[in-house]
């Protein structure tokens, strides 16, 4: 009789155990950056050195973000942006600003709407289960 309360008693926890929903896989952003992690974007472009940019209107790109580690399908999104120019423009720096597919490649129009200034970009990585901030990721300077 015991054996069987026992035995009873353990598929009664085995069975309380499978109801609970268990995340699947993982996320690690702790040493996630861009390398480089600040691009200049001039006021003026040079007719010469940046007439294949002009003529393709071809956008400002920063490299992937690296160093991170997950179970795909990780997808990057624009957090925040700060400025030095103020939150109105860095408002308009964010509509502006896209990140392109899986790596997290962040990029900037070439005709754009805001002002000179630092707009620091924080970038959020997620995945079926996690999601997390990388603060400060990357420094767009706009002369």
């Amino acid at each position: 009789m015991r054996k069987i309360i026992f035995i009873g008693a353990v598929i009664f926890v085995c069975c309380l155990n499978a109801c609970h929903e268990k995340t699947v896989g993982y996320l690690i952003s702790e040493n996630a950056s861009y390398e480089p992690d600040t691009l200049v974007v001039p006021r003026e472009l040079g007719p010469v050195k940046d007439a294949i940019r002009i003529k393709n209107q071809s956008p400002w790109v920063s490299y992937a973000m690296q160093g991170y580690q997950g179970t795909e399908q990780i997808m990057f999104s624009v957090e925040s942006v700060t400025s030095t120019a103020g939150e109105v423009e860095a408002q308009k720096f964010k509509d502006e600003l896209q990140i392109r597919g899986g790596g997290g490649a962040l990029e900037y129009p070439l005709e754009h709407k805001a002002g000179p200034g630092r707009y620091v970009v924080s970038v959020r990585l997620t995945n079926p289960g996690y999601s997390q901030v990388v603060e400060e990721a990357f420094t767009f300077i706009l002369e």
